[in-house]
């Protein structure tokens, strides 16, 4: 802190400390029943001491720091002790300064650190309930006398509160195998507000890779993951990575997931009641992938600074977690998080029928036979957001909402049941309970398909729908795309052709592009949603790997219309 009151942990120290530097869960707070399973911590007096990390804090904490879930007075600090630093009488702290001084704001809390061991030697501090409303801190961690990489983020504006703009980078889809993150170390540099990442943050395969540095060998032998400790492997491996650790610490995360946090393609067997799948060699036991579902999400738990409900102990997986949230931002955005793996039903390429008679009345009640969402968690979102008065409603969704006709010389060239595609009667019966409660500007933030796109949402597609709400997706930051498809499979149609025959076969499409990866930014203004996808080289292993823009297209307030900027 200088002589003024104010401290130097400016936001380009905050970049610039962690950006050279590697990132772990301990969930720890003083209100310890409001999330499961955290540990006390207890203020201590004196002030957190200015200053970059020191040179040892690397190896002390090689998965760097991250922050998550942020509330109004407060957000989910993240890190991970390495193991061979770790010691039971070892103090271990977190310093917290508001960015433009800290004399009422923030402090120092020391965690207690029994149990590590038994969570991969993660941490993650709730500070909720310390902090004020609408106001950027920095925090670190201190191990013994090492001083942690600085990492920053944003508390919520009061309910109440009407912000001028609110800026989130949008992320999906990072194989860690298939290229380096550049667009990670543009994120840290990027200026957001938050981060929304909409899941594929791991994925669960391992071995050789074209790109050096990046092959994967699982601890248990396998080329996919076959249980925890193939799965907190896959988190280390991942979060050791400069550029991913750089962004994570710039901004707090607001995290769903997807299939790869388990296995491809997960769903729920809703007459065997067992999770399942068709991609793992052990698809057909029971038990095993009962246990595999189990291992995934209690790594993704440890490894993700969430503010959710997780049971362990729970008697049924389904129930062992529930993702599914909301965070309001002032009286401009409500934002939406959906769970679209744990609920899901086995998709169904025909599933096209009526809405059930009577399931507009009680949407949550309604008996389908395919189901993205399960009942509870559909009648959820449908009163999050009928019932919002922000001004913006935002929708973090895993995969795309609109229908894709994939059809090219009279063939379907791409198979999206795994997509809202294969749910089509519950997508029909959300789409129209929205339009019938007249919902304006609803936005749906989509990963999942490598793609960027902009487009619209429909209660039908074809004649006689109406639209809903705009749907904007970003690129893979690395994952396979459908160039990439297409130059695998020798398919000797060019990525152009077929970019243009998908927005040819879907009007509702105005743009889209799966030739290049990235990410996205969606900032929200009383007056505009405006979306700009960038494209980023994803073949060089450096924070100035190469960024262009995409397309933006900006949304007016009232409008359901998308205008290129």
């Amino acid at each position: 802190m200088t002589d003024d009151g104010t401290t130097d942990l400016d936001r380009r120290e905050v970049l610039n400390s962690v950006g050279s530097l590697t990132l772990g869960t301990l969930l720890a707070s003083e209100l310890g029943a409001d999330v499961p399973g955290a540990l006390p911590i207890e203020r201590v007096s004196g002030r957190p001491q200015r200053g970059a990390a020191d040179d040892a804090a690397a190896d002390v904490f090689p998965q760097g720091v991250a922050s998550g879930d942020p509330t109004t007075s407060g957000a989910i600090c993240w890190t991970r002790i390495d193991p061979d630093a770790y010691s039971p009488t070892t103090p271990l702290s977190v310093e917290v300064v508001a960015e433009s001084g800290f004399e009422r704001f923030g402090g120092i809390w020391s965690v207690e650190t029994d149990g590590l061991a038994d969570r991969d030697h993660t941490v993650a501090v709730d500070l909720d309930g310390r902090l004020d409303p609408d106001r950027g801190y920095a925090y670190r961690f201190v191990y013994g006398d090492t001083r942690g990489p600085v990492g920053r983020f944003r508390t919520l504006p009061r309910p109440t509160a009407s912000p001028d703009s609110l800026r989130f980078g949008v992320l999906t889809c990072q194989d860690y195998m298939n290229g380096y993150y550049g667009a990670f170390g543009h994120v840290a540099d990027d200026d957001l507000d938050w981060l929304v990442h909409l899941g594929d943050f791991i994925y669960e395969w391992a071995g050789d890779s074209e790109y050096d540095g990046r092959d994967i060998a699982l601890p248990s032998g396998h080329d996919l993951a076959w249980g925890l400790s193939d799965f907190r492997h896959l988190y280390r491996t991942y979060r050791s990575d400069p550029l991913l650790q750089s962004a994570l610490a710039s901004a707090a995360l607001i995290a769903t997931w997807d299939d790869h946090e388990v296995v491809n393609n997960r769903y729920w067997d809703y007459e065997a009641d067992r999770p399942a799948t068709n991609y793992h060699p052990r698809s057909d036991d029971p038990k095993f992938m009962s246990q595999l579902f189990a291992d995934g999400i209690r790594a993704w738990w440890e490894y993700m600074p969430v503010r959710v409900q997780y049971d362990p102990d729970a008697d049924r997986v389904q129930d062992q977690l529930r993702l599914y949230r909301s965070f309001r931002f002032g009286d401009l955005l409500e934002l939406v998080v959906t769970d679209e793996r744990l609920f899901r039903s086995q998709p169904n390429d025909d599933d096209g029928g009526p809405v059930p008679a009577g399931a507009l009345d009680a949407p949550g009640e309604a008996d389908l036979d395919h189901t993205m969402l399960g009942a509870d968690q559909r009648e959820w979102f449908l009163e999050r957001v009928t019932e919002n008065d922000a001004t913006w409603t935002a929708w973090a969704n895993e995969v795309l909402n609109m229908r894709l006709d994939t059809e090219f010389r009279g063939r379907e060239t791409y198979e999206l049941a795994d997509s809202w595609d294969g749910y089509e009667t519950e997508r029909r019966l959300v789409m129209d309970a929205i339009d019938a409660a007249d919902v304006e500007n609803f936005v749906a933030l989509t990963g999942d398909l490598h793609t960027a796109l902009a487009g619209y949402m429909r209660t039908r597609y074809g004649d006689g729908g109406s639209r809903v709400g705009v749907e904007l997706m970003t690129p893979a930051v690395t994952s396979i795309n459908l160039a990439e498809a297409i130059e695998q499979r020798d398919a000797g149609v060019p990525p152009s052709l077929a970019e243009r025959v998908l927005v040819s076969n879907n009007d509702h499409i105005q743009f889209l592009n799966s030739t290049n990866h990235g990410y996205a930014v969606a900032e929200f203004t009383p007056e505009a949603c405006t979306y700009t996808a960038y494209a980023v080289d994803k073949t060089v292993d450096s924070a100035a790997a190469s960024r262009r823009e995409l397309a933006s297209f900006r949304v007016p307030a009232g409008e359901t219309v998308l205008r290129p900027t």
